[in-house]
């Protein structure tokens, strides 16, 4: 499950990075109307993903 929440995170990373904008909660963020506040979300995003990644490989045995 961990895999999935992390591939999910990434896929949503890069597509707002490639596209400029995203959607979430109801609001539109755009890079070049709110830079601000794109890159705050992507980054929070950015941290979703890496920790589901690191929980995927502490539970597969990867690390300790």
């Amino acid at each position: 499950m961990t895999l999935l929440l992390a591939i999910i995170f990434f896929v949503f990373v890069v597509g707002a990075l490639i596209h400029g904008y995203f959607s979430f909660a109801n609001v539109e963020y755009s890079f070049r109307e709110h830079p601000v506040q794109f890159i705050v979300v992507l980054l929070i995003m950015l941290g979703a993903a890496i920790l589901c990644t690191y929980l995927f490989l502490k539970e597969v045995g990867v690390l300790k």
